[in-house]
């Protein structure tokens, strides 16, 4: 009699065993099912404007445009300083010799120096100094317009461009290409809400 409650003890908890650990296997599934996953929030920074600023662009030497760094030495290239694209007539009349700015909202009474630096050729020797350090400060609508000569200037869009004159001159034979040569160089300096902004722009002519 014992025998036999003992056997029946032995094979009720075999059969309880397995399905309490198919139960307890079961239970951590289930909870992890429920479980809800986050969602991810995309913070949006606000879009932060670059505010002012000045580039000196380069030079309009007669017919051509130097960007800042730029040398002039090709035959082809001094050909166009001189008589420009679709100018089969010769040299032109005038001479002139520019730079470019480009400015971002600069106000137009923010106060503005420029040094410059040209080659002394018979041209500039008359008409500039060879070198200028930094000028007394004038409002910057007075040291700069936004208006071209159509010669020498920046390809591309003008927006934002503004033009410096260096001078000009009339000569009714014209320059030649190496009446141009030497080094240039231009400065600005703009003061905007206390805050200073500096430019500087070189450019080389080597023409023979």
């Amino acid at each position: 009699m014992r025998k036999g409650l003992l056997m029946l003890t032995v094979l009720m908890l075999a059969i309880a065993l397995p399905s309490a650990a198919s139960t307890a296997i079961a239970a951590p599934s289930a909870h992890i099912a429920k479980k809800k996953k986050k969602k991810k929030h995309h913070h949006h920074k606000p879009a932060t404007t670059a505010g002012p600023s000045v580039d000196v662009l380069g030079f309009g030497i007669n017919h051509l445009f130097v960007a800042s760094g730029g040398t002039v030495s090709s035959a082809a290239d001094c050909s166009t300083m001189v008589q420009g694209n679709g100018y089969p007539y010769g040299p032109p009349q005038n001479i002139y010799l520019e730079v470019y700015v480009k400015a971002i909202d600069i106000p137009a009474d923010a106060p503005t120096q420029i040094g410059e630096s040209d080659p002394e050729t018979d041209y500039t020797r008359r008409l500039t100094a060879a070198t200028t350090p930094l000028s007394p400060a004038v409002p910057f609508s007075q040291a700069f317009g936004t208006d071209t000569l159509g010669f020498g200037t920046p390809p591309g869009s003008q927006k934002d461009i503004f033009r410096g004159g260096l001078f000009s001159e009339n000569d009714p034979n014209g320059p030649s290409a190496s009446d141009f040569n030497g080094s240039y160089s231009y400065e600005v300096s703009v003061d905007v809400d206390g805050k200073t902004l500096d430019s500087t722009a070189t450019a080389t002519v080597s023409c023979s």
